[in-house]
């Protein structure tokens, strides 16, 4: 293969030297397009490694680019996603605010606004702490509700915060009234946020509509309790009914509460 291309190389050169010596442009001509034509395709072979190179420079710097964009974007998304969270979370409190509003404006007495900071997990206990006490004008005995209705009465306050006694709780126990019928019973506690109806007569029905009755001198009369959700028949000896009552609160999940101040003193009632 060396061979035939120095002597491919040696012809050319004679083609090239006879043509100048002679001056005959049949000669010269062919031989001045061929020599530029090899010349171009040498030129063209030589450079087309660099414009490979260059296109794969290019395509490196864009997809660099891509990807410096790609993470500005994703950042910019999770970014977004928190201040949806955000103000989600406002409208959110927001609409639990208005219904404690609400509170105030039905009750017609002053009430302290609070948070839970706090909540007992032991299964014998339901009760919850709240960041407002005796210098926000809290004593034991008040009555404290959420926009839903009836969470508790406060059982101890310190100089910040006060302790709260919720309907679930086992010492818990609220004079209440059947409001179709008027018929009257207690709210006991019965653990895991839920309630009982006690001591009532047998004219009971699922959905009765629990109210508190103003007889134990603690609660406001007509306040929301909750529902009645089942209803058992009891034995023959057993004058009452199995009245279990859904409080319209949800006592687990009680973020905000509004305490009414009153200058009634606390009663603590174990039944």
């Amino acid at each position: 293969m060396t061979v035939f291309l120095v002597l491919a190389v040696v012809v050319f050169l004679i083609f090239v030297v006879v043509g100048l010596r002679l001056g005959s442009p049949a000669v010269v001509s062919p031989v001045k397009y061929f020599f530029v034509d090899f010349t171009g395709y040498l030129q063209k072979g030589l450079s087309g490694p660099s414009r490979w190179g260059k296109k794969i420079w290019r395509s490196y710097l864009a997809l660099q680019d891509v990807e410096l964009e790609n993470k500005v974007l994703r950042q910019e998304v999770v970014q977004l996603q928190k201040e949806i969270g955000r103000y989600r979370e406002a409208l959110i409190a927001n609409a639990r605010y208005k219904r404690l509003l609400g509170i105030k404006e039905n009750v017609g007495v002053t009430v302290i606004t609070a948070n839970v900071v706090g909540v007992d997990l032991a299964p014998w206990l339901a009760t919850i702490t709240v960041d407002q006490g005796r210098k926000d004008g809290i004593k034991p005995g008040m009555v404290v509700m959420s926009g839903a209705g009836v969470v508790g009465q406060t059982m101890e306050t310190s100089l910040h915060f006060s302790k709260v006694l919720l309907l679930s709780d086992y010492n818990s126990a609220v004079a209440a009234l059947i409001q179709r019928n008027r018929a009257r019973g207690i709210i006991k506690g019965a653990g895991e946020g839920r309630c009982y109806l006690a001591y009532v007569e047998k004219v009971v029905e699922v959905g009765d509509r629990i109210i508190t009755s103003g007889t134990d001198r603690i609660f406001p009369k007509g306040l929301l309790i909750g529902k009645v959700s089942s209803v058992t028949e009891g034995s023959i000896a057993d004058l009452f009914q199995e009245i279990t009552v859904t409080p319209a609160v949800d006592l687990k999940r009680v973020e905000e509460v509004v305490v009414l101040v009153t200058n009634q003193p606390f009663v603590e009632s174990r039944h």
